[in-house]
């Protein structure tokens, strides 16, 4: 960047003198006032175009409240200058001044957070080591949580081979504080809300449900039901609802045997795939295979599960051919069969021990395959995106395009989203 504002600089010199017909080093710069860029970032350079500049010029920059900052001058020549702009400063209006003379006024606008795939939990307990990946942390940076009447709470951290780390206290208020990074003299707001508490809160997803406009004032409600007892029961139903009537439609049940497997026991729908299922996890509790008895054939079919290597489940295939696959970008599940997933705020996250929004959501649009769900409704399958979406872009009705619905959440005192709503549609999550 230094070396093309050295060739702009000379450019004009050279141009300059060519059009008076000069030459040489005492030829006359034809620049009568001074150009100044209307604004640049903290820590940039700036280039200024004038010909009244001593050999070694003096440049200040001085705030609206009279304080005055010396600049490093880093090229000069018969037309102008450059300088640089201390990463430091902070964002306002500043007069430029050459030794006395007042030059123009610029604006100095914030810095770019210097650090880049950065990576922060939601919250950690007391007591509790916090990781934060990126790159870009520079040694001495300070991490700063700020609670909600505005107190804050500084934190050298420790340089680690992916990022920063910084001890919270153990005796640190329990609450939700936001987090900003404090490097170079700058400030940069990292985290909207990070909890912190005396333990992790694990609770257990019991049901997913999903409401959508039916007919006048009735709402169609379809669930998951999770029964933990002796047998499990996964339910799937169907009811209308209107005001505080409810009117059960259809369902469909399965129960899991002493074996593992789980069989269609009550067939409400009548249009279900799946009539019985059974999976094979390996030490860690993880799903390799799921083998289904499929409607109408009379052996099962092995379905593969394959992940990637940060554990997000990438596909779901039979021998002949693949049968779900799922897309990520940023640790965010972002393609989910013909829905997309936008995620525009790093700040929206749910509980870490939360169940994935999307996966409830989906779950519930198709109810006819529960083989596919049964290991998340079940919490064998935890692995969730880093955020909550922000946004769902799914087919239009019409047939042709997308409809981009924007996402909003309801959250529990720990911090479990209890609801995701969008238009006049609904999900609801229920946990124990």
């Amino acid at each position: 960047m230094r070396k093309i504002l050295i060739l702009l600089l000379m450019a004009v010199a050279v141009a300059c003198n060519d059009k008076e017909g000069l030459s040489g080093p005492q030829a006359e710069n034809p620049l009568s006032e001074c150009v100044l860029p209307e604004s640049v970032q903290a820590g940039g350079e700036v280039l200024v175009q004038w010909n009244g500049f001593p050999e070694n010029p003096v440049i200040s920059i001085v705030s609206e409240d009279g304080t005055s900052y010396e600049v490093e001058v880093t090229v000069v020549t018969a037309s102008g200058l450059v300088f640089l702009v201390p990463s430091s400063l902070a964002p306002g209006t500043y007069m430029v001044k050459s030794g006395q003379d007042e030059l123009g006024t610029i604006e100095i606008l914030p810095a770019d957070m210097p650090v880049t795939g950065l990576k922060i939990p939601s919250g950690a307990k007391q007591g509790e080591e916090v990781i934060v990946d990126g790159i870009g942390f520079e040694e001495g940076c300070v991490l700063v949580l700020v609670d909600a009447d505005g107190n804050e709470y500084a934190f050298d951290a420790e340089l680690t081979y992916s990022g920063i780390s910084v001890v919270i206290p153990g005796d640190m208020s329990e609450g939700t504080y936001k987090v900003y990074l404090v490097q170079d003299g700058m400030e940069w707001l990292l985290l909207g809300s990070f909890s912190v508490y005396k333990d992790i809160v694990i609770k257990t997803l019991t049901r997913v449900d999903y409401y959508s406009p039916y007919i006048g004032t009735m709402m169609l409600r379809l669930s998951w039901e999770i029964m933990r007892d002796d047998p499990v029961t996964l339910t799937v139903s169907e009811t209308v609802v209107d005001g505080e009537e409810e009117s059960l439609e259809a369902y469909d049940r399965y129960v899991c045997d002493d074996a593992g497997r789980f069989t269609l026991d009550h067939d409400g729908f009548e249009a279900s795939n799946d009539m019985n299922m059974s999976y094979v996890r390996n030490a860690d509790g993880v799903v390799t295979q799921a083998d289904v008895l499929i409607y109408g054939d009379s052996e099962t079919t092995p379905f593969t599960w394959t992940y990637d290597a940060d554990g997000f489940l990438t596909d779901i295939s039979s021998p002949k051919r693949s049968l779900r696959s799922f897309s990520y970008e940023g640790g965010n599940l972002i393609k989910f069969r013909n829905t997309s997933f936008e995620y525009s705020d790093p700040a929206l996250v749910n509980n870490p021990s939360a169940a994935d929004v999307i996966w409830g959501y989906m779950s519930l649009m198709e109810k006819n395959d529960p083989f596919i769900y049964v290991p998340y409704l079940l919490g064998w399958y935890t692995k969730a995106s880093a955020q909550l979406p922000t946004a769902m872009l799914s087919p239009s009705p019409t047939g042709t395009g997308t409809d981009t619905h924007a996402l909003a959440y309801e959250f529990d005192d720990e911090g479990y989203v209890t609801r995701m709503s969008w238009a006049s549609d609904y999900v609801v999550y229920y946990y124990q």
